[in-house]
């Protein structure tokens, strides 16, 4: 069943459910008023018949003929009901309109023994109301009203509610039908995208508009379709770029290896040298491996495991090490900066800027390392960075056209902004105003 039929049933459902209580209400107390209506009338008539305002029922002759009264005539009772009177003893002294039956009920109240008494009771099929009253001087007097014409209105009453409950319902059911029509359009319009995407891979916002629930989420949907296409793209742009970088190594390793093949008598210091070149670019397209990996990855701050740290102690060690392997010097200015972060993409991102640095700045001047304000910069002292390359330092794969005679991927900058992102940081790059780039990122 789907979402629409079950809304409509349950819709409909609970509008008869409301109309059938309503009618039931209205039908008891309908039922209610005519029964004490019939009461009213009948304890008025019986009080008219005892206070002397309306004759008593004429007596019965012996051959079943009524006698004549000695009152006036004026005062007959009306033919709208039935009168009864009988004795002490509960024994029918005289009746009009027709004989009521007398029970045990009727016999005390005519004998004292109980108040006047209004019970329903059945006279050749038909049903009648009737109330017995005590006289004053003993015995009762008994008035009956049928319940004809109340019955005939009450069954008239159900049947109209009946039809009126009917067409209700089914004005519910069509007014719920449309109703839910238009509601959920939106939710089968994003089923229908969704199902769309799954066939046909296409990641093309769904261009739904509200300002409801179901809007709400086509847009919070186009916002995750928006993001999985720029992800797909910076990926198919990652692999692109990164089969562009790895032909040079791997065209320069096939080179090598065929050269030593051709020449078997090769001179020992030759071979040393192409050796070495083997290891220079297997050590770089190990590199530029690594780099891919960690960029490929492209994991959020939420899945890195996050440590209490201080950032000076992990730029001081990033230092030493840098210092031990390269032998350069490097001028170092820390101040505490606590936080909660990565050590080893910290570690790797300060690492990067240094060999970034190590690699435009003379040997004979040394690379300057500041961590303030939650800041890290390194800076050298080359040539600095053109203009035209400042806004894309940090660029997958972008590297200037002095760096492309030096080794490297171009992955190390970008590295250093995903690992600054990671941290809610940022990355920024600039020239000295005394020679030399400046390049650093900062942790949230």
């Amino acid at each position: 069943m789907t979402l629409r039929t079950r809304v409509i049933t349950i819709l409909t459902g609970l509008v008869v459910v409301g109309i059938a209580a309503a009618s039931v209400a209205a039908y008891q107390s309908a039922s209610n008023e005519l029964v004490s209506e019939t009461d009213r009338f009948l304890t008025a008539r019986a009080n008219e018949v005892l206070d002397g305002q309306r004759a008593t029922p004429r007596r019965s002759s012996d051959d079943g003929r009524p006698q004549p009264r000695a009152d006036d005539l004026d005062l007959a009772i009306d033919t709208d009901s039935i009168a009864q009177t009988i004795d002490r003893h509960g024994d029918v002294t005289a009746s009009e309109g027709g004989n009521l039956p007398v029970a045990a009920v009727d016999e005390a109240v005519a004998g004292g023994e109980r108040r006047a008494l209004i019970r329903d009771i059945e006279i050749e099929g038909e049903t009648f109301r009737m109330i017995t009253a005590p006289a004053s001087d003993g015995g009762a007097v008994q008035i009956a009203r049928s319940t004809a014409s109340a019955t005939d209105v009450l069954d008239r009453l159900a049947a109209r509610l009946t039809l009126v409950g009917l067409v209700l319902g089914l004005l519910a059911a069509a007014l719920g039908w449309l109703l839910m029509r238009r509601t959920t359009k939106p939710l089968a319009d994003l089923t229908a995208a969704t199902e769309r995407i799954a066939t046909t891979r296409d990641l093309t916002p769904l261009g739904l508009s509200g300002d409801d629930e179901v809007g709400r989420l086509a847009t919070s949907f186009d916002q995750m379709l928006a993001a999985l296409r720029s992800s797909r793209e910076q990926q198919r742009r990652l692999l692109q770029d990164a089969g562009h970088e790895l032909r040079t190594p791997l065209t320069s390793l096939r080179a090598n290896v065929d050269f030593l093949e051709r020449a078997a008598d090769l001179p020992a210091e030759e071979r040393a040298q192409v050796l070495a070149g083997l290891k220079s670019e297997l050590a770089e397209l190990g590199g530029l491996v690594d780099e891919v990996v960690v960029l490929a990855t492209d994991e959020d701050a939420t899945s890195v495991s996050m440590t209490d740290l201080d950032l000076a102690d992990i730029v001081t060690d990033a230092v030493g090490t840098f210092r031990r392997r390269t032998g350069r010097e490097v001028s170092l200015a820390c101040e505490p900066t606590p936080l909660r972060g990565n050590a080893s993409l910290l570690d790797r991102a300060v690492t990067n800027l240094l060999g970034n640095a190590h690699k435009f700045s003379p040997a004979d001047r040394p690379i300057e390392v500041t961590v303030a304000g939650r800041w890290v910069s390194v800076r050298d002292h080359g040539d600095g960075i053109d203009d035209a390359d400042l806004d894309r330092v940090f660029e997958r794969f972008h590297r200037s056209a002095d760096a492309r005679s030096k080794p490297g991927s171009g992955l190390g900058l970008a590295i250093v902004r995903h690992v600054a992102e990671q941290h809610g940081g940022d990355v920024r790059a600039g020239n000295a105003a005394d020679g030399g780039a400046e390049v650093g990122f900062s942790v949230g």
